[in-house]
């Protein structure tokens, strides 16, 4: 796969899970790369995004620059009405929680 969805140092938030939904509207697969080095905080981020999305995690692969998770999106997948979830955090608010951490 070469079309990715980067993942940056703000992390899930609901741009990204937009994103994963308009990706799913012309293919089965989402790759999304992370740039996280520690491989516990990318299985939770992963789980995470399992959830919010409700897309099925296929594979997390180690790559030179971090890790690649790819989602499918499910057999019978609809697109729901509000692409972005309420619960999560906006663009600008991701930032300063990375940021403090």
């Amino acid at each position: 796969m070469k079309q990715y969805l980067p993942l940056g140092i703000r992390g899930v938030f609901d741009g990204v899970i937009e994103n994963m939904h308009l990706h799913w509207k012309h293919r089965e697969l989402v790759k999304l790369i992370s740039k996280q080095k520690t491989l516990s905080f990318v299985e939770d981020m992963a789980r995470l995004l399992e959830y919010k999305s409700g897309g099925v995690l296929v594979a997390i692969q180690r790559l030179s620059k971090g890790f690649a998770l790819i989602y499918y999106r499910g057999k019978n997948y609809y697109r729901p009405i509000s692409l972005r979830p309420r619960n999560l955090f906006t663009k600008a608010k991701a930032l300063k929680r990375s940021i403090a951490m």
